[in-house]
């Protein structure tokens, strides 16, 4: 995650949400319910979990990098209130 606006975000409330959509007919994916447990600035370890290789001089023009780790406190339907299909401690 480059040192921007979410990051900034997530240092003020831990939570955050994520919505997968399967591309499919109609409505079908996830809404993910995330709490940010911890996060790494180790750049050995962050360029190892990046998927997009950047040269180094384009990569020292960008934001920082740090590594977010989450939890998945909660998943449910797309669509709807729907019962949660998980709900994680």
């Amino acid at each position: 995650m480059r040192e921007r606006l979410t990051y900034h975000n997530l240092k003020s409330n831990p939570h955050a949400a994520y919505i997968f959509i399967q591309e499919s007919p109609g409505y079908q994916g996830i809404r993910l319910f995330l709490k940010k447990i911890r996060e790494d600035d180790d750049p050995d370890l962050i360029a190892r979990m990046t998927r997009r290789k950047l040269t180094p001089a384009e990569d020292k023009q960008k934001w920082p990098k740090h590594l977010v780790i989450f939890k998945v406190e909660m998943i449910l339907p797309l669509v709807g209130a729907g019962k949660s299909s998980v709900t994680l401690e």
